[in-house]
């Protein structure tokens, strides 16, 4: 069977519901209260990476698309080549706009109706039910008119739903991201290129960068 967004598969829903759960709850059993929960730190690593990126795309609008609590927008502070500091990674990346979207967090569960330069998905993809990857994916195109850029993780999470599952419930290899991103590009006959960072533990220093276009030596 085939899933969309407009009827995502069973469990789909289901570890929906557990993301709300966690995000209002946080989760006793690892003592992470709920305002730690998803709080969207984990993009901070990427920010470099990313200003170099969003300048060389020359991208203007963001979308985080599962943002989680997204609190490297507000709260962090970076540090510009220049030696300068900036607020938040809007004001870090230098772009007019900034839009987050995450379905579990009530705050940022409202999908988008528009298309920006840029789509960031970092750590979701592995949290997503295989059988609902290709939509998902489609979703990432089709917000992005310049780059897709996702990070993705292969091995298992610390972090467990309530029912005791793994909160990374899809662990491929990076071959095979690789081909399931390319299939739908293909597909859809997107413009925008997209950039994998795909690790393969959770102390991978060279996580594996693939990517739609001939990266420079």
């Amino acid at each position: 069977m085939t899933y969309t967004r407009e009827n995502p598969s069973p469990r789909f829903q289901q570890l929906l519901g557990f993301y709300r759960q966690l995000h209002d709850g946080g989760d006793p059993e690892m003592a992470i209260p709920p305002e730690e929960m998803f709080d969207g730190h984990a993009i901070m690593a990427h920010a470099g990476f990313l200003r170099d990126l969003i300048e060389g795309f020359r991208c203007r609008s963001v979308l985080d698309y599962g943002a989680g609590k997204a609190m490297a927008y507000t709260s962090a502070v970076f540090k510009r080549p220049d030696g300068s500091k900036a607020r938040g990674l809007k004001e870090y990346w230098g772009v007019d706009e900034v839009v987050l979207y995450d379905p579990g967090y009530e705050p940022y569960a409202t999908l988008p109706a528009r298309r920006f330069h840029a789509v960031i998905s970092t750590d979701v993809m592995e949290h997503i039910p295989e059988e609902d990857v290709d939509w998902v994916i489609d979703e990432l195109f089709g917000f992005a008119e310049r780059m897709v850029y996702a990070c993705i993780s292969t091995y298992p999470a610390q972090k467990h739903f309530p029912d005791g599952s793994n909160v990374h419930v899809t662990l491929r290899d990076s071959a095979w991201w690789l081909q399931r991103f390319r299939a739908r590009k293909a597909a859809l006959g997107s413009d925008a290129e997209f950039i994998l960072v795909v690790y393969r533990d959770a102390s991978d220093k060279a996580p594996e960068i693939l990517t739609s276009f001939p990266r420079p030596q």
